[in-house]
């Protein structure tokens, strides 16, 4: 059996402690927030990713102990929840379901102020490429981070990550000519 984590976050979170649940919330989901908002281009969208996020968190209490590391598992559960409301939109598909994906719907502001070329690049992009984008730049995670939630290696992450980044030059570049 896999050992859990040292933090003493996870371990009032495992207990029910409401006091651990209000200092998680505190500490993460202004991230998890932004990064939603990056992954689906809705603030609507993102706040009740975040709160599923949140009441699953408290609904599992009992396997936090088996928890290492409470920022992947957040970022992760945030991910699962992205997925299935990706699942749910009529016309674009999911990660997993690679493929030319297009927003249906415009985009909200995006939590950063990001440019209206910069935000409608971004939204054009599948989904998978853009998960890399939020998880790095508007969640912070680090690439070994954004592998584990991806449940992929830092290699793939940080390639991911590039190569999304280029296609964005490149979409911006023929947006301006």
């Amino acid at each position: 059996m896999p050992r859990g984590s040292d933090d003493p976050l996870v371990a009032g979170l495992a207990a029910g402690r409401e006091e651990a649940l209000a200092a998680a919330y505190e500490r993460f989901a202004p991230r998890l927030l932004a990064a939603a908002w990056g992954l689906l281009g809705s603030r609507e969208e993102a706040e009740d990713a975040v709160q599923e996020v949140f009441l699953n968190l408290v609904r599992s209490r009992v396997t936090l102990g088996r928890v290492i590391s409470l920022q992947s598992y957040l970022f992760t559960a945030l991910r699962h929840a992205a997925v299935r409301r990706w699942r749910r939109r009529p016309r674009e598909r999911a990660p997993a379901d690679l493929g030319a994906a297009e927003c249906v719907t415009a985009p909200d502001p995006p939590p950063a102020e990001r440019s209206g070329r910069l935000e409608r690049a971004l939204q054009a992009l599948p989904p998978e490429q853009r998960e890399a984008v939020a998880l790095k730049i508007d969640g912070g995670l680090t690439f070994a981070e954004i592998a584990a939630v991806l449940g992929t290696s830092i290699n793939t992450a940080a390639s991911r990550y590039r190569y999304t980044l280029e296609k964005l030059r490149e979409r911006l570049k023929e947006e301006r000519t």
